[in-house]
């Protein structure tokens, strides 16, 4: 268990950014490869190792670098090899989802402050004033930051939330790194060829798809309707198959629902 002593200044300090770079994703993702489970990357690590194979590369050595050096050297030549068939296919959409999730961070700041984002980041962070907790599996660890404020950073290949800070090597600001996890069946879309990014139609049907368009603005479901020429009744059961896809989030507003796109169907609308 990590815990983080946050003060006045360090909560008034806090930031969020969408990534920290390729090289950093790159590095993570290496540890993800050779894992043998169904989760969110099960598509990525088939079709990384299919143009791996195709490619000849061979990844034995290939996270020679520790992970703070990726932050601050070039990537080892085994590292550009991997980064090239692994990552950088599918970069574009990596940095969407991404940058995705550092807006949302940002919306929820404003709308419900400090305290809402961070327990809101993932089911192992937890803040109970003044302590930030991180159940990571490892010996009770406890560090101030003494105001120099608190980064926070999304990645979608790290396995767990982290700190990088001092006691990791890193001389930096402090950074609180966590994992987001889309649900499984729609994040195989991530990992499509370019050409397939027009098969979102092909993949959800044409109405829906547009109605996953038609929230690239926040609207109610009569909203919806009107905008893709369907009835509510049709709107609100496309609108619940997208939501229970992980693609749309619905809140009350007064006595409407109001919907729009998760990080996730930003990432795949593009």
């Amino acid at each position: 268990m990590l815990e983080i002593c946050l003060g006045v200044e360090d909560l008034a300090r806090i930031r969020i950014i969408g990534t920290l770079g390729t090289a950093f994703e790159t590095y993570l993702a290496w540890g993800q490869l050779g894992k043998q489970q169904r989760d969110a990357l099960s598509e990525w690590r088939r079709t990384a190792r299919i143009r791996l194979r195709r490619a000849g590369a061979t990844m034995a050595k290939a996270r020679s670098a520790s992970l703070v050096e990726t932050l601050t050297s070039p990537l080892p030549h085994e590292g550009d090899v991997f980064h090239k068939m692994a990552v950088e296919p599918f970069w574009d959409r990596i940095q969407r989802l991404l940058k995705a999730e550092r807006d949302s961070c940002g919306r929820e700041m404003l709308a419900g402050g400090v305290e809402h984002v961070l327990n809101n980041r993932h089911s192992a962070i937890r803040w109970e004033a003044p302590v930030l907790r991180v159940a990571n599996g490892r010996p009770p660890r406890r560090t101030s930051l003494t105001g120099q404020g608190l980064t926070l950073v999304p990645s979608l290949f790290a396995p767990h939330p982290f700190l990088l800070d001092d006691s990791a090597g890193w001389h930096g600001l402090p950074i609180l790194v966590y994992n987001i996890a889309p649900d499984t069946e729609p994040a195989a879309a991530l990992w499509q060829s370019q050409e397939g990014e027009s098969a979102l139609p092909a993949l959800l049907g044409r109405t829906r798809a547009d109605v996953l368009e038609a929230l690239r603005e926040t609207r109610s479901t009569g909203q919806v309707a009107d905008r893709v020429h369907i009835s509510s009744p049709s709107a609100s059961k496309h609108l619940t198959i997208l939501r229970r896809a992980g693609f749309v989030s619905t809140e009350r507003r007064q006595n409407l629902a109001v919907h729009s796109l998760t990080p996730l169907g930003e990432a795949i609308l593009g």
